[in-house]
């Protein structure tokens, strides 16, 4: 039986970064696969060269799925995507195309959950603060929240980095809430966590309180300087989201008023300012450029994702990760 054709069309340092050589040889298997990466540039230039192209492998660096790019690939029924949002690459042409689309944002979400448990251990026994306070001499257990029972922890949004958090909490005798209106009773209940009923309550009431809402319209500045200022003392803020989802000038406002509480941020509004920004002179913020992600050999685990899709596309089975236009919309 001839294999289906198939592509690497992302940046070459993506694919070199995502597929290795097991899984590349497992792509090999399943489909007929030259193991060059292929541009954007190349397929609209030479046309002829990808019409028979059924499957595509990406990532990081796709280009965009537009009506010219569509046009020189008549064959496309399916992309994998060895990474986590497609926002940027998909257009109306391609949900016309009623092409399979997935993603390997559930398995990126692991080193993304892991992140955030580490940060809210050391935030919460103030493992930074009282590093800082020996340097000048200080050795004290003041004011350290520590994690078992008496202990609240809040998390916006119950995605899939959401729900891995509280999948890892659930090992502590805590008491977990979560603010998501769009998940319903069934999913906190799976999860053992308490819905909270606003976000001024879960602000309010945490010791803890960790970002993973996507960035979308209605969610940017969401988090704003009055949230912030209802935090507990010696509260823990996290963000590993997005940074334009914190209103990011009252984030270094209430931070400078509040000493008391520390901030963990993985992520700022402009990425291209991390060396520049108000926040990294502050001394209660431990802040990180956008690393909680995938990376190093985390990221094998995505092009493995990739693969497992493949299989189910060519054995007639329903993806683990689809992406629709119908959920597209609450996706990061």
């Amino acid at each position: 039986m001839k294999k289906p054709k198939s592509i690497f069309l992302l940046s070459p340092a993506s694919r070199d970064s995502i597929y290795n050589e097991a899984v590349l040889d497992e792509i090999g298997k399943l489909t007929d696969n030259d193991r060059r990466v292929h541009s954007g540039e190349d397929v609209l230039n030479h046309p002829e060269d990808y019409r028979d192209v059924e499957i595509v492998f990406s990532g990081w660096g796709c280009p965009i799925m537009d009506e010219q790019m569509l046009a020189s690939l008549p064959s496309l029924k399916a992309l994998f995507y060895g990474a986590g949002s497609v926002r940027r690459l998909v257009t109306d042409a391609f949900w016309e195309r009623n092409i399979r689309l997935t993603s390997a944002y559930t398995v990126n979400a692991h080193p993304v959950a892991a992140y955030t448990m580490a940060s809210l251990i050391f935030g919460l026994k103030r493992a930074w603060g009282v590093n800082q306070d020996l340097k000048r001499g200080i050795s004290s257990h003041a004011n350290i929240i520590g994690l078992d029972e008496g202990t609240r922890v809040g998390l916006v949004s119950l995605g899939a980095i959401g729900r891995l958090v509280c999948q890892y909490l659930s090992v502590f005798s805590l008491d977990v809430v979560a603010y998501d209106p769009f998940a319903g009773d069934e999913v906190f209940e799976e999860l053992s966590v308490r819905r909270a009923s606003s976000l001024e309550e879960l602000f309010s009431e945490c010791h803890a309180v960790s970002i993973h809402t996507p960035l979308l319209p209605e969610t940017r500045g969401m988090i704003t300087g009055e949230l912030l200022e209802m935090l507990p003392p010696n509260a823990v803020f996290i963000n590993t989201s997005r940074g334009a989802v914190v209103d990011e000038e009252a984030l270094t406002r209430v931070l400078e008023k509040r000493p008391d509480i520390f901030a963990v941020l993985d992520v700022i509004t402009d990425e291209e300012a991390y060396c520049q920004t108000p926040l990294l002179k502050l001394p209660n913020v431990f802040l990180t450029p956008h690393i909680a992600g995938s990376l190093g050999n985390e990221r094998y685990r995505l092009g493995r994702m990739t693969v497992e899709e493949c299989r189910r596309y060519l054995a007639g089975e329903p993806p683990v990760v689809s992406v629709t236009k119908e959920n597209f919309t609450r996706m990061a």
